[in-house]
Formats: C-alpha cells, structure tokens, sequence
C-alpha cells in the first residue's frame, strides 16, 4: 500500500483548493461579539461577587486582605479564556447559514471493517447491528488482531470476511489489513464495541457530495447514560460534536476528526495516504488531518449515528484518557507544519492551535490553581472567610458550566432530567481530564514508549 500511495503523492494536490472561511465575515462577528460579552461579563461580575459578599456575609468582608480577591479574580480570567469565550465563539459559528448542497443518492458498494482485540463480549453485538444496517450492497470484514480471547471463533460464526492478524499488530496495521482486502468504493469503519444506527450507511454515503470531501463522519454517542461517568461522557462527547464538529463545519467546511466507531472515507484517498499509520494513539486523528493535507476534506453527519461502549469505572476511563491526550498531543507533533497553514483552512489556520495552545495549554493554570487553593486556605491568617469569599464564585461559575452543557443537550434533543441535573456537576470530571493531559503531556516530553 505505501508503495501505491507514495505514486499518488507525486500528484499536484494543489488542484484540490483546501477549505477556507466560507463566511469570514460571519466568523469575525461571532469573535467579537463573543468578547464583548466576555469582557461585559469581566466588568460586572465581580462588583457584583463583592455585593453579595456582603448580603450574605456581612461587612467584615472589608477586612479581606487585597491579594483574596486578586486570587478569585485570576481564575476567573481562566475561566473566561479557556471556557466561556470558547463556548459563546463557537456557539456563534454553528449561528452561520449552511450552504444547502444536493445529497448524493447514489448508493455505491460499501466495505464496513471491524477491528477488533479481546471483544468477545461486544463483537457478536456489533456484527448483527452490521448486519441490520438498511444498505443494499455491502460487505463486512473482521479484523483480529490477535485476541487471546473468543472474539475470532465468534466472528468466524457468521457469513462475514475474517481476518486473523496471527498477533497483536496494533490497530493501525489491522486497519490497513481490512482495506487490502476492501471491495467497496466506500469504506466505513467502526469498532468492534460500537453498534450501529440502521441508517447510517445511507446518511454517511449520501454527505460524498464533492469530490473534494474524502471522508464523513458521524456522531458517537455512549450506549448508556446511567450513572455519573457515563452521564458526564455523554455531555462531553454531545458538546464534542454539537458544538466544535458544528463550528468547524459552519466556519470551514470540513472538521478535524473522523472518529473511529462512525466514519466513511473514500477508498482511492485511503490510499492515496498510505492507509493509517501506527506513529500515534489517535489513528484516527492522524488520518484525517494527514488527509486535509492533501487537500481534501471531512464533513460531518449527525444523523449517522453509532452507539460506544463508554467506561463505567475510573480506572479504565483513566487508561482511555491518557492513551487518547498522548496521541493528539502525537498528532499535533507530526502535523506541525499544519499549525497556522492556510494547507487545512480554518482548521490548520484556528482549530488546531486552539486545541493545542488552548485546550491543553489552559489546564496547566487551571491546576496550577487548584493546586494553590488549598496551600492559600490553610496557610492564610483568615481561612474561613477565604472559603466564604470563593464559594459563591464556584457556585456561580458552576451554573455557568451548566447552561454550557444544557445547549448540546438541547441541539442534540436529548435534554433529560437527569443530564440537566449532570450539569451542574462536572466539575470533579473536568478536573480528572485536566490532570489525565498533563501527565500525557508530561509522558510525552519523557518519551515513553506507546502502549494501546
């Protein structure tokens, strides 16, 4: 394959124009006025925090030293630059009108490709969800990797393409494996702990509506919500899609990711990639901007729905986490020359540096922070009134984060009872993600050695 591809790559790919602004204008609007209310929102608060500091706790709050309020004051500048504005930019962007395009409605053969390590517990789940998908022509194919498990005698059971890698190769080279052996024009992938919407074929199919779009995403979505943890992904991966994946599509024309459960890509630009590599853990992360690059692009589709197994304990969501932070903090070392390139649009362009330079730079002040509170309330003269003078800031703070979970669940339709009351504690999980990208970062600069 990565003899193939490297005849491809000879092509002159600047026939392929790479997405830009599809409405600049629109763009420099959101920014703006998303400041204005930031820097509204800086100006008023905490004249109004002092206020009722003094309804609540009398007017011994003027005896505070002057370095408390400083204290509060510097997380919140935090606060804003690293959540609020973020939110209310991109709240702005999914705003922007979206070109109406013809859907494609022809329905070509289809490869779906399932890989799959140690999942005897979901395969069987997954293929039958293949199998009920309402597509008139496709196959499936198995991949094993090497499971030590029951997963390949129970995929060898059913009428589908089986692949035995004969180890663990790593998810990469499985991955490329199932395209070698790919039929279909279309090649979709997802993973072997996912199941899928019947529909999704036809909706991922159907957004191939130039011949610059080379890959579809679609929405990932936990199986189940009970429970904190899944509570809190279900919100995280909602905001993930219904708000980022929506700006980056409104302001840019294509998205970042084409998530591993619920993607489609063409099979003649996997190949002219040079199929997936294994120099990450987001492998999926890594084609798609390798594919940007080249200068096609990834649109998203959230009526393709596919249903993930997500964690239901600490300790595995701690492993996934990790393993997910190291490799986009991978990603982003390997497609450096990207970062402020008009090559990828508005995503090399903004959302890369913002999700570098943002996304992971910020959680270092927010630790930082919350890792001086403490030390602040214990060796201050006045401990209480410290604890009294901060906790109508969280409080307030935490409603804020609130409303900006509420909106995805809004857009999204699945604004329940209990995912409203989920947001409004997020905070211990946000702090937990926090800490999972600085020890990945932290991992990264020592070099350790990948594991999956």
């Amino acid at each position: 394959m990565n003899q193939t591809a490297t005849m491809y790559l000879s092509r002159d790919t600047a026939q392929r124009p790479p997405s830009s602004l599809k409405h600049p204008v629109g763009v420099v609007m959101a920014a703006f006025v998303s400041a204005a209310i930031c820097f509204w929102v800086w100006e008023t608060l905490p004249g109004a925090m002092d206020s009722l500091n003094r309804m609540i706790w009398g007017e011994h709050v003027n005896a505070f030293p002057a370095w408390m309020p400083q204290v509060f004051t510097m997380f919140f500048l935090i606060y804003i630059v690293g959540s609020l504005f973020p939110f209310l930019f991109f709240a702005g962007l999914i705003l922007l009108p979206d070109r109406k395009t013809e859907r494609n409605v022809s329905l070509p053969f289809v490869s779906i490709i399932i890989p799959s390590f140690n999942e005897q517990a979901n395969i069987a789940h997954c293929i039958e969800s293949a199998f009920a998908l309402d597509y008139p022509a496709y196959e499936i194919i198995i991949v094993d990797d090497g499971s030590s498990d029951e997963t390949l005698s129970i995929a060898s059971q059913y009428d589908v393409s089986v692949i035995s890698m004969g180890g663990n190769r790593g998810k990469a080279e499985a991955l490329n494996r199932g395209i070698e052996k790919a039929k279909g024009e279309i090649i979709f992938f997802t993973d072997s702990d996912s199941s899928l919407d019947p529909m999704v074929l036809r909706h991922l199919v159907g957004g191939f509506t130039e011949s610059s779009i080379g890959a579809v995403a679609g929405m990932v979505l936990p199986k189940r919500n009970s429970g904190y943890l899944l509570k809190m992904q279900t919100l995280e991966y909602l905001y993930g899609q219904c708000i980022i994946k929506t700006a980056q599509l409104k302001s840019g024309g294509a998205v970042s990711m084409c998530p591993g459960p619920v993607s489609a890509f063409r099979r003649s630009v996997l190949i002219e990639i040079g199929g997936y590599r294994a120099r990450t853990l987001a492998e999926d992360f890594d084609i798609t901007i390798a594919m940007l690059e080249l200068g096609y692009r990834a649109v998203y589709e959230p009526r393709a729905v596919a249903y993930t197994s997500a964690m239901t304990s600490w300790k595995g969501l701690n492993k996934q986490r990790l393993r997910w932070s190291r490799g986009h903090l991978q990603v982003y070392r390997e497609h450096r020359g990207l970062m402020f390139s008009t090559i990828g649009g508005s995503i090399g362009m903004f959302w890369l540096p913002w999700s570098l330079f943002i996304g992971y730079g910020s959680v270092f002040f927010e630790m930082g922070f919350l890792a001086l509170y403490p030390l602040l309330v214990i060796f201050s003269s006045q401990p209480l009134l410290f604890l009294q003078l901060g906790l109508l800031y969280m409080i307030i703070l935490e409603c804020i984060s609130a409303i900006q979970g509420m909106v995805p669940l809004l857009l999204a339709r699945k604004l329940t009872p209990s995912l409203a009351l989920a947001t409004f504690t997020t905070q211990p999980y946000r702090i937990f993600l926090s800490y999972r990208r600085i020890v990945a970062y932290m991992q990264e600069m020592q070099q350790r050695q990948n594991t999956w």
